[in-house]
């Protein structure tokens, strides 16, 4: 084949115009693209620029400002302890015999322990004795005063007889000497019967009321001296049955102060005896918060996942180590299982706020002293002055400063301490 019959391929190509228009509109949105990327820059430099940090939205938690009610409380830990735990003490020396062990649960008026005391129990026979003696003695002198008396009215009626035939016998003679029966001798003897008669009778009723006076008076001295020997009796008898210790209450033996069978002095302590009907949870509260308690104020005693309703039952007047030691007594249910020295936890409702805006209670309260906040409006936030009013345990009552419907910053803004605007970003 000769180099003559190979033909180019000219004939079959088509000439392209080139597509201006398309080019152009390229290099349009190329531009309006580098545009709004150096708008974008700039405001974001502005913002940068006019803000002191740049945080991370997932590093902070916001809440918004509300109207709803603040509970002022305050959360405090205790441990359990009887409200009733009394000591039980010997009355006299002896030996001691325990009818319980340490953990028993015992009922109300049952034995506990014997304090044997041959001494008290002598005093008491001996003392016995005596005021047995005393009643014999009154039994004599009231029979001896009886037969004094009868006596005396004895004589007294004699006496009075004695006056009546002497003035039967003066009036006889009196007729008979008016008669000249009987010599002067005679008549002047009958009236000194008589007058011998008034004196014996008004001697003999003088000497029966005396008679009766001393009886009286012998009677009351000896019935003194029983009744004090009565009394020395019941008391050496106390004793003797308190030697015969019982419970004073239903509950549980905490501790045994004595070995078995020791020998104890007079006023020793025995045992302690636990109420489990009585126990209550002591608290220590911080002595800034002292002016604000009072006797039965509401708390919650938290127990095993349970809130129990409670009052404060007593407060300590004395203040040791900046606290105050406060009781706090349940006043409705009482957890089952509870021991004594057993951890509790409990909230004391110190004041209740109605209807004022609040906040959720977060660390930012304690970062500046709950002076200022973070105000967010989009992706700044800025510090503004606040006061904050009743701190409970969930809200924080806000008196100025921010505004229902406003964003805050409530996690921690101690790091943002020199900062007073934010760069939020995602």
């Amino acid at each position: 084949m000769s180099m003559a019959m190979i033909q180019d391929t000219s004939g079959q190509d088509v000439q392209l115009r080139p597509n201006t228009h398309r080019k152009m509109w390229y290099w349009l949105a190329a531009a309006v693209v580098a545009l709004l990327l150096v708008f974008f820059l700039i405001s974001q430099w502005r913002q940068v620029a006019n803000t002191d940090m740049t945080v991370s939205r997932s590093a902070i938690r916001i809440a918004t400002v509300e109207r709803g009610d603040v509970q002022r409380d305050l959360s405090v830990q205790g441990k359990v302890v009887a409200a009733n735990s009394p000591t039980l003490y010997s009355t006299a020396q002896g030996i001691v015999t325990y009818q319980v062990k340490a953990g028993d649960k015992v009922a109300k008026g049952q034995l506990l322990a014997v304090v044997d005391s041959p001494q008290t129990t002598s005093e008491l026979k001996q003392q016995q004795a005596s005021l047995a003696q005393l009643q014999g003695q009154q039994a004599q002198q009231q029979i001896t005063a009886k037969r004094d008396l009868l006596q005396k009215q004895q004589a007294l009626d004699l006496a009075q007889v004695d006056l009546i035939a002497a003035k039967r016998e003066l009036a006889r003679n009196q007729e008979a000497r008016r008669n000249e029966i009987i010599s002067d001798r005679d008549f002047q003897r009958s009236k000194d019967e008589l007058a011998r008669a008034e004196l014996v009778a008004t001697q003999s009723q003088t000497s029966l009321a005396l008679a009766k006076q001393s009886a009286s008076y012998e009677a009351q001295i000896l019935q003194q001296q029983i009744r004090a020997q009565e009394l020395l009796v019941a008391e050496l008898q106390r004793q003797s049955d308190t030697l015969n210790v019982t419970s004073p209450v239903d509950g549980m033996v905490g501790s045994l102060s004595q070995a078995q069978k020791a020998a104890v002095p007079a006023y020793q302590s025995l045992l302690t005896v636990v109420d489990l009907s009585g126990y209550e949870v002591e608290v220590m509260v911080p002595e800034s918060y002292a002016d604000d308690l009072t006797l039965n104020m509401p708390v919650e005693i938290s127990s095993n996942g349970t809130v129990y309703p409670g009052e404060i039952a007593a407060i300590s007047p004395e203040i040791t180590n900046n606290q105050v030691v406060a009781r706090l007594r349940f006043t409705g249910a009482v957890p089952e299982q509870i021991r004594q020295n057993q951890r509790l936890s409990g909230r004391i409702l110190l004041e209740n706020r109605l209807n004022v805006l609040r906040l959720p209670r977060g660390n930012f309260v304690d970062s500046d002293s709950g002076r200022s906040a973070f105000v967010v409006q989009g992706d700044t936030a800025t510090r503004v002055p606040l006061s904050l009013g009743a701190n409970g345990f969930s809200y924080v009552e806000v008196s100025t400063g921010l505004q229902a419907g406003q964003q805050v910053i409530i996690s921690d803004t101690s790091r943002f301490k020199d900062a007073n605007s934010l760069l939020l970003t995602n």
